[in-house]
């Protein structure tokens, strides 16, 4: 509470007094929205020859954006906002909302690549939970509508009149899970004024094929309509293997039927010798070799395609409907966990004394020390189905008052099959997500609009929100654990009121105050987990492969085969009244200061529950796996100001963020039981008696789950600034640079998450007692994840103007990153307060740093009236960029940026 009341100190003291220097002008007026609105109409209807040589003006045009829910110029809106045109999307490579990351000041979008979901940070801020329990941080609205699951952003990005990213807490005017920004993508929409049209095709490396087209027509003078399609297809990037010697090969068995015998002493790699057991336990130990996949099929492929289909109907003069409908669909393998080559590269291998003996790197464990490779006997698996309906109408009942409904309905279907260990260790394990996973929701809000020229002007509005998610699947530990996922039916429910206004106290001081109360409950009915093992008789025991792998692949599907389950039936609700206060200030028609105090809200979780008992003391055992909500408070000063008689732009803000119960989700033991079954020596091999029985005994038994915490409290704070400029005529140089500084501010004492088993040398059943203190740590002090403290981010182009002839222009961009953690746990910094067994100096090869790392892209473009050709490329130093992961197994992995790729893009517009 001291923060919040020294933040608002801070603002009041911002507010008042204006200083004398900055006296109202009645001769500067401010652009009323209403003549925004009609300039904007006007510069997208302008000639497209004129736009493709817009880089030769010497002016930077105005860009519109409705980062306040109503059109302003970027300029004069108080808010940090980023705005892209489609224009600038497709030179830059952007194909779905992930590949935005570098262009926007402070955001960082991974990849966790078990359902292949998209994770956004902002300023320090992201949800870890890619579940259907877990909610961004970032809210993503497609024309106006929240699209709720993390997936939905995967959805192919084309013809776009723009996409704007707000940055800070956006929960008065955008609601739910905006707590540190919202994104907003606003598909172009059918003109009357002309036929038109445009094809552009895009062959690439890694045997990549795109095509887009776009045709627009009206029909009459008050219908028109737009068809617009993307069709994309890759080969993987990775070079891919399918093991022979794993223990599991129901998968591959038709893949790997012709795999030669190779000598056991020479020629093999530690995966397949840490596998020679499974074949020696059977009677056969023969190692075979590894099989080489087809690109075209395996992890990191693409094969996707999307189209839409929209409607603008002119009822009258003061009516206008929108209606769209939208259908994404990607059939690839989807992702799967990389080896970090690079961190784990020269890495000491020491003997029982600690003496270094050598040195290793990736080709220990894989073919090649390469990050880009993977050894799976699990093909890979994503699909995802997604259909969107989204409509808007507007009236506008007079010149000041203006009522707006939007719609929207949103279906998902997703299916996939992940390797998981990635033949790291014999164990061995995949996870699945079966058909009957998915989810659908729709949203209906209404708004009345008075924004004019008058002093005070409003926006108030309701919305209600609906979605049900679906979740059949199971995770497959081959040689033991079994559990399988049947969630019919989790929904939330949400509804909000809100409204915002700004006074005119004169021509240039303004002050905005909102305010939003929202009500969300979110239910299970009917969910269970499933429960099963090899030692109860799931499934034949580890010392019976050869039965393993006659039964069918989807054996583990069926319920009934699972001795117990877990009733999942949960329900929790939360309301929250978030607050908005600004002022802004026009020194003179280029310069505009601003500040506001805001909060924002992500409502806390339901998750699994577990009811059980122990079977050896009829202990009952009672957990539910629910979570806090998120709250957030944040300070903001900023401005933007044009320059050099309009060809430059700057925009700067400060930020001060105070947040409390921040959601972080992770695996870990909830509770623990006790079971029946086979004991097992320190090498997990089962202990057999005189007679070669296993023999059995009470054991304790984790009960594992993906479950949310919240860390008490943690404050970030940083600086943007974004700018444009016209250096010359047909030159433009535009970027940001950033500061940021995120940390951990009050105790949080959990347990030790982080690849516990290699870093303490303990067993896994150790690393997950609830009485080991040797695992307890306090994360006060750390930083937050993705949250490099500069960045710095820069596009130059120069168009050469060659008259008849056409148009040349080179673009180049360069994106630097300081270093920065990828996780919450900050490895480096707990060497001293626990007991690592790994050798401090060896830590840097597995823990969770990511080093600063530079990215290059650049391109040259060809205008000839209707045609533009480019040649391309992304990543050309061929970094590589770890996104996301952490450590398993003693080796840090995770996700990965592409190599580099190159291709040529041919445009022609009718």
């Amino acid at each position: 509470m001291k923060r919040k009341l020294l933040l608002t100190i801070l603002c009041l003291l911002m507010i008042f007094p204006i200083p004398p220097a900055f006296a109202a002008d009645p001769s500067a007026d401010k652009p009323s929205l209403e003549q925004t609105a009609q300039q904007a109409e006007k510069d997208e209807d302008e000639d497209e020859d004129k736009k493709k040589a817009k880089d030769g003006r010497r002016i930077i045009e105005s860009v519109t954006v409705t980062a306040t829910r109503v059109e302003t110029d970027l300029m004069k809106t108080p808010i940090a906002v980023s705005a892209f045109d489609q224009d600038t999307l497709d030179q830059q490579g952007v194909q779905t909302v992930r590949d935005l990351a570098n262009m926007v000041p402070n955001m960082d979008i991974a990849t966790i690549n078990g359902q292949s979901t998209p994770i956004i940070s902002m300023r320090g801020v992201r949800s870890t939970n890619e579940t259907e329990l877990g909610d961004p941080a970032v809210g993503v609205h497609l024309d106006g509508i929240y699209s709720p699951r993390m997936q939905g952003v995967l959805a192919m990005m084309f013809d776009n009149e723009r996409v704007e990213v707000l940055r800070g807490p956006q929960g008065t005017l955008f609601g739910r899970n905006s707590t540190v920004g919202n994104i907003n993508i606003i598909s172009a929409k059918p003109k009357f004024d002309r036929i038109d049209g445009k094809v552009t095709v895009a062959p690439g490396n890694y045997n990549a094929k795109e095509m887009q087209g776009m045709f627009n027509m009206p029909v009459t003078d008050t219908f028109a309509f737009r068809v617009a399609s993307r069709y994309y297809k890759r080969d993987s990037y990775i070079d891919g293997y399918w093991d022979p010697n794993q223990y599991d090969q129901r998968y591959i068995n038709g893949l790997v039927a012709d795999a030669d015998v190779i000598n056991p002493t020479s020629g093999y790699t530690r995966t397949q010798h840490s596998n020679w057991w499974i074949g020696f336990a059977n009677g056969d130990p023969n190692i075979r070799e590894l099989v080489p996949a087809d690109p075209s099929d395996f992890y990191f492929n693409a094969n996707e395609y999307a189209f839409r289909v929209s409607g603008r109907y002119k009822a009258t003069d003061n009516v206008t409907f929108d209606l769209s409908y939208q259908k994404f669909r990607n059939n690839s393998a989807g992702g799967v966990d990389l080896v970090n080559a690079e961190k784990l590269r020269g890495r000491p291998v020491r003997d029982e004394t600690g003496a270094v003996i050598g040195l290793s790197d990736a080709s220990t464990l894989f073919p090649e020390d390469d990050t880009y490779q993977a050894v799976v006997n699990v093909p890979g698996r994503f699909y995802l189905d997604i259909q969107y309906l989204r409509s808007n109408l507007t009236w506008d009942i007079n010149n000041d008052l203006t009522f707006i409904y939007q719609a929207g309905y949103e279906h998902q279907d997703r299916e996939s099959a992940q390797d998981m260990e990635q033949s790291l260790n014999a164990w061995d394990g995949a996870m699945f997500f079966l058909p009957g996973t998915g989810s659908e929701s729709y949203m209906h809000e209404v708004q009345l609009q008075s924004y004019s020229d008058k002093k005070f002007n409003f926006i108030v509005g309701a919305n209600v929100f609906h979605e049900q998610t679906s979740t059949f699947g199971y995770y497959d530990n081959p040689i033991n654990d079994k559990s399988l996922w049947d969630q019919p039916n989790r929904a939330s429910d949400a509804w909000a009121v809100f409204g915002q206004g700004t006074y005119a106290v004169n021509d240039r001081l303004h002050l905005t105050v909102g305010l939003r109360h929202s009500d969300e409950t979110k239910e299970d009915v009917g969910g269970r987990t499933f429960i099963g093992n090899n030692d109860n008789g799931v499934a034949p025991g580890w010392w019976e492969r050869f039965a393993l792998n006659d039964l069918p692949t989807d054996i583990w599907h069926d319920r009934a085969i699972y001795p117990e389950f877990n009733a999942n039936d949960n329900k929790g609700s939360w309301s929250h009244n978030d607050w908005r206060l600004g002022v802004d200030y026009d020194m003179n028609e280029d310069t505009l200061l601003y500040s506001y105090l805001a909060t924002g809200f992500k409502a806390g979780g339901i998750g699994d529950v577990f009811r059980d008992t122990n079977p050896r003391t009829g202990e009952e055992i009672h957990v539910a796996t629910a979570f806090d909500p998120e709250e957030v408070t944040t300070l903001e000063l900023g401005f933007k100001t044009r320059l050099l008689d309009g060809r430059m732009n700057l925009r700067g803000a400060y930020f001060f963020s105070d947040y409390e119960q921040m959601q972080y989700a992770s695996v870990g033991a909830v509770a623990f039981t006790e079971r029946w079954e086979a004991l097992r020596d320190s090498l997990n091999q089962i202990i057999l008696d005189e007679n070669g029985e296993p023999t059995f005994g009470w054991v304790t038994a984790p009960l594992t789950a993906y479950y949310t915490q919240n860390v008490p409290g943690a404050e970030i704070q940083g600086f943007e600034f974004e700018y444009d400029l016209v250096p010359w005529t047909g030159g433009r140089i535009y970027g940001y640079a950033t500061w940021l500084d995120t940390e951990i501010t009050e105790d949080w004492i959990t347990k030790w998450d982080y690849d516990p088993v290699a870093y303490f040398g303990i067993s896994y059943e150790e690393s997950i007692d609830p009485n080991n203190g040797l695992l307890e740590v306090n994360l006060k002090g750390n930083e937050l994840a993705v949250s490099p403290e500069y960045k710095l981010h820069l596009t130059a182009e120069h168009a050469f103007i060659l008259g008849d002839l056409g148009t040349i222009q080179p673009w180049t961009t360069v994106h630097w990153e300081d270093d920065s953690y990828l996780t919450i746990w900050n490895v480096d910094k707990h060497v001293d307060d626990l007991d690592f067994v790994i050798a401090d100096e060896d830590i840097r090869f597995t823990d969770d740093k990511r080093e600063a790392y530079t990215t290059l892209n650049g391109g040259i473009r060809f205008f000839q009236k209707d045609w533009v050709v480019e040649v391309y490329g992304y990543n050309l130093t061929n970094e590589i960029v770890q996104y996301w992961g952490g450590a398993a197994e003693g080796v840090a992995k995770g996700s990965f940026s592409m190599p580099r790729t190159y291709g040529l893009r041919i445009s022609y517009d009718f």
